[in-house]
């Protein structure tokens, strides 16, 4: 990823901490004799700078980790000849083992950022470094927001997590309080901007994100809306959702020497491609099939015997990966309002995915005609429409296992499990696991 930062020492030792103190089960505090202490990273403007980007570059370099179980669970993916049977048997179930790394890496790397974040949130305390409210506020912002960031990811990926992280050997808790984790710290994130003005926040841009390729509010609230609907709060689904500027996309950039993680997985390691299917079972006219996938090559055959096209987005060594898609909140929208009862608001957000015909932003559009008013006027017609639009709207985006669970099987498809289990790794490092 891309960020300005004055002292490069200072990132790769606080790069080096954020690693230092997330590996292993969730007692993560592990020696690095090379790696200075949270102390010394946290008594300089430029260590905690340092940490606050090595953050979010250990979210970034994950995402293959929070996509690949949940694609090649339902039907986004398949193997190609190359991929590890650890991989393979996310497809069909079979041999499959929890000492496997598919299993292990989206629990480890969200507890990687969940520690630097705890320790970034330590900024907020701390009035000896002269950051200024501008770029402290930023900081504990956007340190609350990559901690509920990584707490939905474990939401999606298990049934139980830790919550607590400060204790030796953590209690796993059930989904529903990790997501309220999630949305606590995803409220945090936007009550610390509260007040705040923008012209304040100039040297937190400048210095810390990616700017203006990620944008810290509008990817607070798109988060917000996200986990509200997996959690059934619908009201502040749409509240949330509604808060997002449409207009505004916000992504995690590759520049070299870094690779985008699903184009290293899927061209380089050579372990995954689209299921043909994903194009055959499209609605005729739908442009968004085209827009994810290489319709135009040649098919092949896969691992052991799925039928599979190339990638076309996240194709290139540095093609940015969208941390949320424009249309996931109007479908957000939809499946709330549909829920709740205002089928015909529903009907018109349903619409207006499928109508559009241009973006000024890098998102798929459908291209199609609207459906008529009987075609989406009960609420089995429009979770069914909403599932398939999530489909083409929101591919490789790490949501289709969640849309399994909530719009049902029926008009999704049936997932080959219905969460992770635990990594081998925390069943034998905490006696407190449950395993």
């Amino acid at each position: 990823m891309k960020y300005t930062m004055n002292n490069s020492a200072l990132l790769r030792s606080a790069l080096i901490l954020g690693t230092s103190i997330a590996l292993g089960a969730c007692n993560l505090d592990l020696e690095n004799p090379n790696a200075p202490t949270e102390e010394e990273v946290l008594a300089s403007i430029d260590g905690v700078i340092g940490l606050a980007v090595g953050m979010q570059d250990q979210y970034a370099s994950a995402v293959e980790n929070f996509v690949v179980t949940g694609a090649l669970i339902t039907d986004e993916w398949a193997t190609q000849s190359r991929a590890l049977v650890s991989y393979r048997s996310l497809i069909d179930g079979v041999d499959f083992d929890n000492t496997y790394g598919v299993v292990s890496a989206p629990w480890s790397q969200a507890y990687r950022v969940i520690k630097s974040a705890n320790t970034l949130l330590e900024v907020d305390t701390n009035t000896d470094l002269g950051l200024g409210d501008g770029m402290k506020a930023g900081l504990v912002s956007l340190a609350h927001l990559f901690r509920g960031m990584a707490y939905g990811q474990l939401a999606l990926q298990y049934n139980q997590a830790p919550v607590d992280v400060s204790v030796e050997y953590p209690v796993p808790q059930p989904r529903a309080t990790v997501l309220a984790e999630a949305l606590s710290a995803l409220e945090a994130a936007r009550s610390r901007l509260a007040g705040v003005p923008d012209a304040d926040l100039a040297g937190f841009r400048t210095r810390v994100i990616d700017s203006p390729a990620f944008d810290l509010k509008n990817t607070i609230d798109a988060m917000l809306a996200r986990f509200y609907l997996a959690d059934g709060q619908y009201a502040n689904a749409i509240a949330a959702a509604n808060r997002v500027d449409l207009s505004i996309l916000s992504v995690f950039r590759y520049p070299s020497p870094d690779r985008n993680p699903i184009e290293n997985l899927a061209f380089q390691a050579l372990y995954v491609a689209a299921l043909e299917s994903f194009v055959t079972d499209a609605e005729a006219g739908d442009d968004r099939p085209a827009y994810w996938v290489d319709v135009g090559a040649g098919s092949f055959v896969g691992n052991p015997d799925s039928v599979m096209l190339p990638l076309l987005q996240y194709s290139g060594a540095n093609d940015s990966y969208p941390i949320y898609l424009p249309d996931e909140m109007k479908l957000i929208k939809a499946e709330a309002l549909t829920r709740t009862g205002d089928l015909a608001g529903a009907a018109t957000l349903v619409n207006e995915v499928r109508t559009q015909n241009t973006s000024a932003v890098d998102e798929p559009v459908a291209n199609l005609g609207a459906l008529p008013g009987p075609a989406l006027d009960t609420e089995a017609e429009l979770i069914a429409q909403i599932a398939y639009e999530r489909r083409y709207e929101l591919f490789m985006q790490g949501l289709r296992w969640d849309d399994t669970r909530r719009l049902g099987v029926a008009v999704t498809t049936t997932p080959t499990m219905t969460f992770l289990p635990t990594p081998a790794s925390e069943c034998d490092s905490n006696p407190q696991s449950g395993c």
